[in-house]
């Protein structure tokens, strides 16, 4: 196994434990040489969320490899937004989207 602390010293644990970190981090960065702004303007790729359009681009030609990511559970953004934590890009793409006041703040009683 990996010591992803040794490898990835400036994130959090948090945040070593997520898909969409390891991708960008270690294979597209560190592995293909595509940047993290080349990552933000989509420079070098694109984003699918449904698994056999992914997979349809890469049997027509259009894509050369598609990388299948687990979801980031609930459970996780929720701990690391409450931990003042950043997540990075893609790892919050749900659908559809919710109005971010009632994602983003807590409710209390006055």
């Amino acid at each position: 196994m990996a010591d992803l602390a040794a490898i990835l010293p400036d994130l959090s644990p948090s945040q070593r434990r997520l898909d969409v970190v390891l991708l960008h981090r270690l294979m597209l960065d560190r592995g293909l040489g595509i940047t993290a702004d080349a990552v933000r303007t989509e420079k070098n790729l694109t984003y699918e969320r449904e698994m056999d359009l992914s997979i349809a681009a890469v049997d027509s030609g259009r894509a050369q490899v598609c990388f299948l990511l687990n979801p980031v559970k609930i459970e996780t953004v929720a701990s690391m937004a409450m931990a003042g934590e950043v997540l990075p890009q893609k790892s919050t793409d749900f659908f559809p989207k919710l109005m971010s006041g009632i994602t983003m703040y807590r409710l209390e009683p006055r």
